[in-house]
């Protein structure tokens, strides 16, 4: 997509609207995921290199990632999260 070398898992059909999906567990269940936050920024970083005007990243299985990267980060994206339920109900983080 646009020169980056990374096939993002939800793209639209013109490009304008393009995701990744992440499905992340907190280390030993309980402890926060250094190596998961660093690619979580990775992923950010290569979504903020393409041209799509509506970027994001949906979350799965243990949502307190996520709302942990973004107590601590969120502040450094503009970029919206969302977090999908084994239930399949889609809710915005942020």
């Amino acid at each position: 997509m646009d020169g980056v070398p990374k096939q993002f898992d939800l793209v639209s059909g013109d490009g304008r609207i393009a995701g990744d999906a992440k499905y992340y567990t907190a280390v030993n269940g309980t402890s926060l995921p250094p190596a998961k936050f660093a690619t979580i920024a990775e992923y950010l970083w290569l979504l903020e290199k393409t041209k799509a005007r509506e970027r994001f990243l949906i979350f799965g299985n243990d949502r307190r990632v996520p709302e942990w990267w973004l107590d601590r980060h969120g502040d450094l994206t503009s970029f919206t999260f969302y977090y999908l339920s084994d239930g399949g109900v889609l809710e915005r983080l942020n």
